[in-house]
């Protein structure tokens, strides 16, 4: 829900771009700006990322409002966090609460101290589950999480061919859902989750 229009007049130079709308709104758009612009120039994002990323620092409801990013190793990892269609990207931003868009070899999260948090996190699970079955310890205090037990003749059925279901629950709901294995499973192969 944003209005952005061209402000300049002057074609023979870089044009500046004005993005109105409420803090949220101006940030997703423009890091979708950037991250068309990295596509198109790469490295343009280390040349701006300070004052982007600082910009409307704490001026948010929460006092908390910032900018996050991790650096993906490969292209294989964007790739992967990126999803069929965008669709992980959409799952991270909408479970967590966190606008998360991809600008060249960074995700970059902006919202609340607790969105995003919750979006590293949820990211750092994403990857785990490449490594084997994931636990989360302290799950049963956390505000963003239920468990439900799963009968063992039905997890295919919740699944779905090549996780379609339980995909098809999460872009409903806007969640992030996965299998998780019990505390005492990890030795037997499973990485531990959770903040650090």
């Amino acid at each position: 829900n944003t209005l952005m229009f061209f402000i300049d007049t002057d074609l023979t130079r870089s044009q500046r771009v004005a993005i109105f709308g409420n803090i949220r709104g101006r940030r997703g758009s423009e890091l979708k700006v950037l991250s068309a612009i990295e596509t198109k120039m790469p490295g343009y994002i280390q040349t701006v990322r300070d004052e982007v990323f600082n910009r409307d620092r704490y001026k948010d409801e929460t006092g908390t409002w910032g900018t996050d990013w991790m650096t993906f190793k490969d292209e294989g990892e964007i790739s992967y966090a990126l999803g069929k269609q965008g669709g992980t990207r959409r799952k991270l931003e909408r479970s967590s609460g966190s606008i998360v868009q991809y600008v060249g070899m960074m995700a970059v999260c902006s919202g609340s101290r607790k969105e995003r948090t919750r979006a590293k996190e949820y990211m750092k699970w994403l990857f785990q589950q490449l490594e084997g079955p994931v636990y989360v310890y302290g799950w049963e205090g956390r505000e963003d999480c239920t468990v439900v037990d799963i009968p063992n003749d039905c997890i295919g059925y919740i699944t779905g061919n090549r996780r379609a279901a339980l995909g098809a629950m999460e872009e409903e709901w806007g969640s992030l859902m996965f299998f998780m294995t019990e505390a005492d499973d990890r030795s037997r192969g499973g990485r531990g989750g959770g903040s650090e």
